[in-house]
């Protein structure tokens, strides 16, 4: 795999499928309401909608790249925008 774009910390790039993904852990429901809600608004910012799935204190973040290829530099950006999210959050 050629993943040549740096990742955010924690971020993983996947061949099958072809993906980025992130797990986030909060200590509070409303830690977590409140990343979900900053990606939603970056989601609706850039038309990229990653798959989340999510529970009281966790969100798992999987982002794929257009039609079967490698994540690329928009994907890379919204993880670095997600990542820092995480880190002011």
């Amino acid at each position: 795999m050629a993943q040549t774009l740096p990742l955010p910390e924690g971020w993983q790039s996947n061949e099958r499928p072809p993906s980025l993904t992130r797990r986030y852990q909060f200590g509070s429901y409303s830690q977590t309401r409140a990343f979900l809600d900053r990606l939603a608004h970056l989601s609706q910012e850039t038309g990229l909608y990653p798959d989340l799935g999510f529970g009281k204190t966790y969100v798992n973040v999987t982002l794929y790249g257009q039609d079967g290829a490698m994540p690329g530099a928009t994907q890379v950006e919204f993880a670095c925008r997600a990542q820092a999210f995480f880190e002011t959050s």
